[in-house]
């Protein structure tokens, strides 16, 4: 069985519609900024035309996007501190960096233009009593709406591709450290009653996701 570690699928899914919420949240800002302008306009903006709830529902966002960072910080931090244990050299980046970050970046721009289509229409049938469509993103009224939220979402994209391709390469350095050391006695030759791991063999017990092999002593 292989021992190649890939990021598990809960965690990651969470990650990213943390980061797509937070990218939504900029996004709709952005846009507004782009319409009208920074200043006094602008908050009358935010917090009329329907936006009664965008206060509260920033904040959450917000919130949501912080844990989401601390979360992936932690990872980092203990898989650093794993590969610390196991004493070994960490292994580059693996390859393939910039497609990720594209098609994290396609995933976002798609899932927050969608959002904000829904977010508009929801805020027009509240004050107009009508939705405006694909209009959103497409009309008049938002013209700026596409490149700012490409924009923004291919920021969050590179983000996703950086954290990923470095937790890749820390999971890569732990899953062949802990292989060379489950070989280790067929490559030496030696009995494994007769096999002396280094000290670092006891940390990597406690720190690895899966353990290296027993040492036991030498016959007497």
């Amino acid at each position: 069985m292989s021992t190649r570690a890939v990021p598990a699928r809960p965690r990651g899914a969470i990650a990213f519609w943390a980061l797509a919420g937070i990218a939504l949240l900029l996004s709709h800002d952005a846009v507004f900024l782009t319409q009208v302008g920074p200043g006094e306009e602008l908050t009358r903006a935010l917090r009329s035309a329907g936006h009664d709830y965008w206060g509260i529902a920033s904040l959450a966002l917000a919130a949501i996007g912080a844990i989401a960072a601390a979360a992936a910080g932690i990872r980092l931090m203990r898989l650093r501190r794993r590969v610390q244990a196991l004493g070994v050299r960490r292994i580059p980046p693996p390859a393939g960096y910039a497609r990720r970050s594209l098609l994290a970046w396609a995933r976002l721009f798609a899932l927050v233009a969608a959002g904000f289509v829904v977010q508009e229409n929801l805020e027009h049938l509240a004050m107009h009593a009508h939705p405006i469509g694909l209009g959103a993103v497409l009309g008049p009224e938002y013209p700026l709406a596409i490149p700012v939220i490409g924009a923004i979402t291919l920021l969050g994209g590179m983000l996703a591709g950086l954290i990923g391709s470095a937790e890749l390469a820390l999971l890569e350095t732990i899953a062949a450290a802990l292989d060379r050391l489950a070989r280790a006695p067929r490559i030496l030759g030696t009995s494994p009653l007769r096999l002396d791991l280094p000290p670092t063999s006891v940390l990597a017990r406690a720190a690895a996701g899966r353990a290296p092999p027993q040492v036991l002593a030498s016959a007497t």
